[in-house]
């Protein structure tokens, strides 16, 4: 018959292999922050941790990826949110029992909440930067560039309102739906105007962008929308020049 401390591995071990899989597969379609990822990768190990070795050892080397894990919970909702919460409670019972039961345990505890700490550092320190970049744009109020129109008209039977600026001889561009843009643009009736554009990086390389402003005009704070104006953007190659828009 199997011993209480060889159940517990066995559960444990299971629990934390498993749910550190689902959450790494969820967080690679998606995660709030980097700092997440690291931590929540590292549950799998920890999992054959607790199978191959003391329980009290794995538990204090569990409680940093699982702080990260409990805090995951505010973007879960609905029955996801019953289930995570459940084996979370779940995972911390199994630490509680083999922190109680074990003695060697104040090191890796040390190590875990550092190793929570070292993620949680990068994250700040390295991912998620913004820069903003400020161009002089050309106007197409039709919608109608050098190239051509970039699109059809929209629901409102508006043409897309287009800035677009010419990168040796290519073009990055943005549309646009807005009558206040629209409106501001035309009323000052200049060819170019200036856009600021938050430019995401994470480790050095560019991540993702959307437009600050243009002509003053916030559209959004960071990631946050502001004046929900912005479509899409592009770039325009010709002769298979790369624009290099960032």
């Amino acid at each position: 018959m199997l011993s209480s401390l060889a159940i517990l591995r066995v559960l444990a071990g299971t629990l934390f292999t498993v749910g550190g899989m689902c959450l790494t597969l969820t967080l690679l379609l998606g995660t709030p922050s980097f700092w997440y990822f690291p931590c929540v990768c590292a549950l799998i190990p920890l999992g054959f941790v607790w199978w191959l070795c003391e329980p009290s050892l794995a538990a204090g080397l569990s409680v940093g990826p699982l702080v990260a894990a409990a805090a995951l919970l505010r973007f879960v909702s609905g029955a996801w949110f019953a289930i995570f919460a459940g084996c979370l409670i779940t995972s911390i019972a199994f630490v509680a029992i083999a922190l109680w039961n074990g003695r060697r345990w104040k090191i890796p505890l040390v190590i875990s909440l550092a190793y929570l700490a070292a993620s949680f550092c990068t994250d700040r320190l390295f991912t998620s930067k913004v820069k903003v970049k400020t161009f002089q744009m050309m106007v197409a109020l039709d919608g109608k560039t050098p190239w051509g129109q970039v699109a059809p008209e929209w629901d409102d039977g508006t043409p897309p309102l287009v800035l677009y600026r010419d990168v040796n001889g290519s073009y990055c561009y943005t549309a646009f739906e807005s009558q206040e843009l629209r409106e501001r643009l035309a009323l000052k009736g200049s060819r170019t105007v200036a856009v600021e554009y938050n430019v995401f990086s994470d480790f050095g390389h560019t991540r993702s962008y959307n437009v600050r402003s243009v002509d003053g005009i916030l559209l959004h704070d960071g990631e946050r929308v502001v004046k929900d104006a912005e479509r899409f953007s592009g770039e325009m190659l010709i002769d298979n020049y790369s624009s290099h828009c960032w």
